[in-house]
């Protein structure tokens, strides 16, 4: 029986020992052993690279992102299909290509930190004088992390003579980076540098995320390599591989496409966190889904023969694609190693819960839900829980195959976590409230209703604003107040600062009306997070931001619960920090800002909670 070559070629790409396709130098290898196309994985900056380069004004363009974002892929993509390289040329000697663009010369570093110490000392020059505008008939293209940047001009300097120009030459540089790195600026602002600086780690997108599933999901060699399946007849015992891909299409029975939305989801979430997933990791998750076995630990993926005999024995536990989304088919060890699975496994999800969804797996209701998430998925739903159930209802439960009836509900949490629909707001039946993260969706429409190029939905930042403001004034006062209008900036006197407190020397910083000062909320264009702030207003002139907190989702997250009632420090010490952190800044700028201007003495506001949940402040003296 033939077997499909692309399912063996896909498993290149999981998180097997067989992975040597995950790097860009062995995909062509790849390619040739099974014959099949590779997958197109995108370039969102080959766009950037091209004008900088080929532009009328070209520049050097230095890559950065970290392993796996597809340095080496943007390169390659380059220089042979925008410079016209020579592709017997590739991968060059000791990592650099030499070539031309409309008669400059370029030269291409693949990778800084595969230099040796005496091709780096051969570079630093001719790259630092292109930098600095010295040179401008030479082009640098540079691939390298953060850390290799900043450390290749961090050494040519300590090794220059101090106080000498060459050292002054290369600190310039180091600063300009180091400058353009923190601020996340593809130009430096200032002129210093001539290049164009493209952190891949900020490239991946939903849109991204399409590109490789589609990538790998409408790969025409689904439909000539599965052809002549006796599987593809069975629709009793489907193929698995072929239906966890229908899964993530979105072409099971009612064409839902909530398991790919909720992995895209996930995966923004686990990024505005700081878990930044790279594109080579989002190619093991989309394989591991389709071809994820837990049955066999060191051999966690599927082959087409393997898939047969899971459809004749309808094992389909063991290729369940809920559990594969967060790699439960991998050993811990190696899953823990693997970026996306490590981030997803933050979420908890499966472990978390609540009574409504229990209620839900458990008892069936509500009836519309249970019933239409069926229809949804026939397959690893009452197919693999209603035995278990039953027997664990009438207390005749026993470990089946080794897991036991609290392993086989978690599965089934995880699978209502990707095949639930997101309802309105973030009610007891939000697939988020499987997470440790009960507001992701709250965050992700703030985020967005923030970022929309049109005027933000009001009814959307309202809602959360109101919340945010309630688990703010929480925080600082430690009263259970109910206010969501204005943030009274309290401190303690006579304590620790990180203490909660119910003093203040500052009037409430109001959301709306007329007040000097005020509370808003904006979207940071560079990460994609919300932000508070308090700003002063000017007349005929833009606001003054006095102090910013960024909403991380976990910070985003503490200030809800909180205003739904969880205790500030119990829930995040370092949360309530932050808060606290921001709350003095904002003090301070706006005690500066008026006591230079009318030098009134400081009113001491104690702060008490009316019977309507608001705050009153009563002045106790100067």
């Amino acid at each position: 029986m033939i077997d499909n070559p692309l399912v063996a070629f896909l498993a290149s790409y999981g998180p097997s020992a067989a992975s040597d396709a995950l790097a860009d130098e062995h995909v062509q290898a790849a390619v040739t052993k099974h014959g099949v196309r590779p997958i197109e994985a995108p370039a969102p900056k080959l766009a950037a690279m091209v004008d900088a380069l080929l532009g009328d004004d070209p520049t050097s363009v230095i890559l950065t992102g970290t392993a796996g974002d597809g340095k080496t892929y943007h390169i390659r993509k380059f220089f042979l299909d925008s410079a016209g390289g020579d592709p017997a040329d590739w991968p060059g000697k000791g990592g650099i290509l030499r070539t031309e663009v409309h008669g400059r010369p370029l030269r291409v570093i693949r990778d800084l930190s595969q230099l040796t110490d005496a091709s780096k000392a051969q570079e630093i020059e001719g790259v630092t004088r292109c930098l600095l505008g010295e040179d401008r008939d030479t082009l640098y293209l540079v691939a390298a992390n953060d850390g290799q940047l900043l450390k290749f001009w961090r050494d040519a300097r300590d090794h220059a003579e101090p106080g000498s120009e060459r050292a002054s030459r290369y600190e310039a540089v180091l600063d300009a980076l180091t400058d353009m790195l923190h601020r996340d600026l593809e130009v430096a602002d200032d002129g210093a540098l001539r290049v164009r600086l493209l952190n891949l780690s900020r490239t991946v997108t939903g849109e991204t995320l399409d590109a490789v599933f589609d990538g790998i999901l409408e790969h025409e060699a689904w439909g000539s390599g599965c052809a002549g399946c006796p599987q593809m007849a069975l629709d009793a015992n489907p193929c698995p591989i072929r239906l966890n891909r229908a899964l993530l299409q979105g072409k099971g029975p009612d064409g839902s496409d909530a398991f790919r939305r909720r992995l895209k989801a996930a995966i923004r979430i686990a990024a505005l966190n700081d878990q930044h997933v790279p594109i080579r990791q989002i190619l093991i998750l989309a394989v591991n889904v389709l071809l994820g076995d837990s049955r066999r630990k060191d051999r966690p993926l599927l082959g087409c023969a393997d898939a047969r005999r899971r459809a004749k024995d309808e094992d389909y536990r063991n290729v369940n694609p809920f559990n594969n989304a967060v790699g439960l088919n991998v050993r811990p060890e190696k899953r823990r190693a693997l970026t996306v699975f490590s981030a997803l496994e933050t979420f908890g999800i499966g472990h978390e819960t609540n009574t409504p969804m229990d209620n839900l797996l458990l008892d069936g209701v509500p009836a519309p839900l249970a019933a239409g998430l069926e229809a949804r998925d026939p397959v690893y739903g009452a197919r693999l829980f209603e035995k278990r159930l039953r027997a664990y209802k009438t207390g005749s439960e026993a470990a089946a195959n080794g897991e036991s009836f609290m392993g086989t509900l978690e599965a089934q949490r995880r699978r209502l976590f990707f095949l639930m629909d997101e309802p309105e707001g973030s009610g007891p039946l939000s697939p988020w409230r499987l997470t440790i993260f009960h507001h992701a969706g709250d965050y992700l429409s703030f985020a967005d209703a923030l970022a929309s190029t049109m005027p933000p939905d009001p009814s959307i930042v309202e809602a959360v604003m109101k919340r945010l403001v309630k688990g703010m004034n929480r925080t600082l006062t430690g009263m259970m107040v109910e206010e969501t209008e204005r943030v009274w900036l309290a401190r303690s006197i006579g304590r620790a600062e990180g203490a909660s407190g119910r003093f203040t020397t500052l009037p409430a910083v109001e959301r709306r009306g007329v007040s000097p000062q005020r509370l808003s909320s904006s979207i940071d264009r560079a990460t994609g997070r919300p932000r508070l702030q308090v700003a002063l207003r000017s007349l005929g002139q833009p606001d003054l931001v006095l102090a910013s907190l960024e909403l991380r989702p976990l910070l985003f997250e503490y200030l809800m619960r909180v205003a739904d009632g969880s205790l500030p420090s119990s829930f995040s010490r370092q949360c309530q920090q932050e808060v606290r952190h921001f709350a003095l800044t904002a003090s301070s700028f706006i005690q500066e800002r008026f006591a230079s201007d009318d030098g009134d003495a400081q009113q001491i506001r104690i702060l008490s909670v009316m019977r309507d949940g608001s705050i009153a402040g009563r002045d106790i003296g100067a």
